[in-house]
């Protein structure tokens, strides 16, 4: 499983890229992230909500739902206030100058209409269900029918590498399995692909032209 704050974006950066018009490009990227976001409501419930938030019903229930309401908060205060602070001149803020977070001011320009929350929301429904595709070989367990929790092919739990209890916090990790192998190839080629594409769409000013033609 790619990792959920950058990693996981990039299918829908491409997206966007490839088709502005049809996409919210916000939606499309916090829906990525929406179903890890489990790990926050499991503080405060006697359960895990995981397999839920990891499933096609919750793409329905949670995650285009949560998706609509954080997008229209972050396009409204929380992308513009970040984008006001790195736009300081300081060595501090140029990396995420680079990649274009100084920009996120255009945010703010978006109107909340009857095509916005349509768009939003397949938007939101094709940013999950890229998460739940991503994850299928990274993890030894399927929620993706939920209630019916399947279990990856043997081969994926296999051992490539035992080298004994290693703590990270709460985390337990003794051995590299092939499906972990996976998570990390898939990190990996996710992660560089979504820096590049961050860095396109600000080399070319996509998101600023986007936002534009919003106002015409």
């Amino acid at each position: 499983m790619p990792n959920g704050v950058i990693s996981h974006q990039a299918p829908g950066l491409l997206l966007k890229i490839k088709y502005p018009k049809k996409f919210d490009g916000t939606a499309l990227c916090i829906s990525t992230l929406v179903p890890d976001l489990s790990i926050l409501v499991d503080f405060f419930l006697p359960f895990s909500v995981r397999n839920i938030t990891h499933s096609l019903l919750g793409l329905f229930i949670y995650t285009i739902p949560l998706t609509l309401i954080l997008t229209i908060l972050f396009c409204t205060y929380i992308g513009p206030f970040i984008a006001n602070i790195v736009k300081r001149e300081s060595r501090i803020y140029k990396p995420l100058k680079y990649f274009g977070i100084d920009e996120w001011d255009n945010l703010n320009k978006k109107k909340y209409n009857k095509r916005f929350f349509i768009v939003a929301s397949y938007s939101a429904l094709i940013g999950g269900l890229t998460h739940l595709l991503l994850d299928l070989p990274a993890h030894g367990q399927i929620p993706m029918f939920f209630p019916i929790i399947l279990q990856n092919p043997d081969i994926l739990l296999y051992s490539l590498i035992d080298f004994g209890p290693i703590y990270i916090g709460p985390i337990k990790i003794d051995r590299l399995t092939v499906y972990g192998l996976i998570w990390i190839i898939e990190d990996t080629i996710t992660l560089v692909l979504s820096l590049y594409l961050l860095r396109y769409i600000k080399k070319h000013n996509l998101i600023s032209k986007w936002y534009d033609e919003l106002q015409r």
